[in-house]
């Protein structure tokens, strides 16, 4: 009897089970701003009103446009991991501020980014709706193709004279649109410090100065001022000017 008493409770004994555990959230996510401020030389360019400014050594310029597109966006991790940005930006003299969206909260210290368009985006045509990308003043004919995209386009007035002391009658018309594959330019920034927050936003503050581009150019030779059609960005003067991209960028 006491045998069968004891099958009994054996098999009534309830299983105990281990609970699965609760999931972790993700993470959550900020938004980051790109903040673009446009320069020649320590001058801030905000406008396409026509304006005399001064450079550092007492050249004088004016600008008329200034833009240039930038492409494969990619924040740097503190652990050197990167999170892509999806799209392409055309940075515009008058605009500082860019969107690039939801970013895993976490702690970064660099951005890269290409100026210019990828060799697919550089060989398609844009929809009516693409604001970015439709924009006719950022194109070698009259449409996109056949001729591509232009990635940089910077055109102005400049004092040409050796001694950068010339007058404004004396100043000559510069136009440096920059393009096709070979002059797409990579840019790392340094290492920098930023932490994006969870529901908070983040601005990374980069200057852009277009100066930078006249490095090493012997602006008193007529020739130097003109990198304008698809055969143009085959010269030497077209590397010159696309190689000194890269010089353009500085943290504010």
């Amino acid at each position: 009897m006491a045998s069968v008493l004891t099958i009994a409770l054996t098999a009534c004994k309830k299983k105990t089970t281990t609970p699965d555990p609760t999931p972790e959230p993700p993470p959550a996510n900020g938004t980051v701003f790109l903040h673009l401020h446009t320069n020649v030389d320590t001058n801030e360019v905000d406008t396409y009103v026509t304006q005399t400014y001064t450079m550092t050594g007492g050249r004088k310029i004016s600008v008329n446009i200034a833009q240039f597109y930038i492409s494969s966006i990619q924040l740097v991790k503190s652990d050197g991991s990167t999170f892509d940005i999806s799209g392409n930006i055309c940075k515009l003299m008058q605009v500082e501020q860019y969107n690039l969206g939801s970013v895993p909260a976490g702690n970064y210290k660099s951005i890269k980014f290409n100026v210019g368009l990828s060799a697919s985006t550089n060989t398609s045509s844009p929809a009516l709706s693409d604001s970015t990308l439709n924009k006719a003043n950022m194109w070698f004919g009259a449409t996109a193709q056949p001729s591509g995209y232009i990635f940089a386009n910077f055109q102005g007035k400049i004092d040409t004279s050796t001694a950068a002391n010339g007058t404004l009658s004396q100043m000559r018309p510069f136009s440096y649109r920059i393009g096709t594959n070979v002059h797409l330019r990579s840019i790392t920034m340094p290492d920098q410090n930023y932490t994006v927050s969870s529901n908070q936003t983040q601005y990374i503050h980069i200057t852009v100065d277009y100066n930078k581009l006249f490095n090493a150019i012997v602006l008193h030779t007529v020739a130097n001022l003109s990198v304008y059609t698809v055969a143009d960005n085959g010269s030497v003067l077209s590397n010159q000017v696309a190689n000194n991209i890269p010089l353009m960028f500085s943290y504010e």
